[in-house]
């Protein structure tokens, strides 16, 4: 099974959930600031299940075990970087818990460490061709 690709598939599927929730019932009750949030919020959702997506599509033509490795260490670092940056916001938007907003700055932390695990994957596989 290419967990990965089962991620990004969940992520994307919830992405497209919260956006039509956030379009046809949040807008009704949220405006300024809290909407604001919540709309980067689906934005950086949407496009990080489509990294997550495409790192699960990449995985099983991989052939160096080291690149696959980092890949699939950048997939599951997104996907809890996403969880906690866009969910903190969903949650404390739609239910009012202000106090989960802090999750928020450890999910952005988790999404740069993400980016440096594919930029290492990259530069790995420069240095083994």
């Amino acid at each position: 099974m290419n967990i990965p690709l089962l991620i990004g598939g969940v992520l994307g599927l919830l992405s497209v959930i919260m956006a039509a929730y956030v379009d046809h019932v949040l807008v009704l009750y949220l405006t300024g600031k809290p909407l604001s949030s919540v709309l980067v919020a689906i934005r950086y959702h949407q496009l990080y299940a489509l990294a997550v997506s495409l790192i699960g599509l990449t995985l099983p033509w991989q052939m160096h075990n080291q690149v696959k490795s980092w890949l699939t260490r950048t997939a599951y670092l997104f996907s809890v970087g996403i969880i906690l940056f866009s969910f903190s916001i969903y949650i404390s938007a739609i239910f009012n818990i202000l106090g989960i907003i802090r999750l928020a700055p450890v999910g952005g932390i988790l999404l740069i460490v993400g980016w440096l695990c594919l930029i290492r994957a990259a530069l790995f596989r420069i240095n083994t061709l």
